[in-house]
């Protein structure tokens, strides 16, 4: 090998383990296996938990390739977007109009397979969705948006 070769290569190695020892350190700091809220202790909710909780809440079980750089990088920020997007770990915190928006925004999002996103689902068979459940899950939708909406107008 030539010495810019060899010098690239070192470079490459030292950066990777670098970014994996950043990559651990961020996981410990997240918290872990929380439980959802007690507004998701129904069959249809615990549904939609199962199969959108690893992103959109902080009861993730993290895989084993969750903690290999670059991979990880790469999970940790679609989990952290998730969150940011919906988080029902903090859905205690969100204001009943906020809680109606997400719920009426969740069964369009399901009905149509653009959540959980394909390359997700395809790693991931607990977060497939045959029609049954999402049928079961808008039903669940609807009646707490319902009572989300009743709520508001109070």
């Amino acid at each position: 090998m030539t010495r810019t070769l060899k010098s690239m290569f070192a470079l490459t190695t030292v950066a990777i383990i670098i970014g994996q020892a950043e990559t651990v350190q961020r996981f410990a700091r997240q918290p872990r296996n929380q439980e959802p809220p007690p507004v998701f202790n129904s069959e249809p909710a615990r549904v939609l938990v199962r199969a959108c909780g690893n992103c959109h809440s902080s009861h993730t079980d993290w895989p084993w390739y969750s903690h290999v750089a670059p991979v990880s990088w790469w999970i940790a920020w679609d989990v952290r977007k998730g969150r940011e997007r919906l988080d029902w770990s903090e859905w205690e915190t969100y204001s009943p109009r906020q809680r109606c928006d997400e719920l009426e925004s969740i069964c369009g999002l399901i009905s149509t397979g653009r959540m959980p996103p394909r390359l997700y689902r395809s790693l991931h068979p607990e977060a497939r969705l045959n029609e049954t459940e999402k049928k079961r899950v808008c039903s669940w939708v609807k009646e707490k948006t319902l009572k989300e909406k009743a709520f508001v107008a109070r």
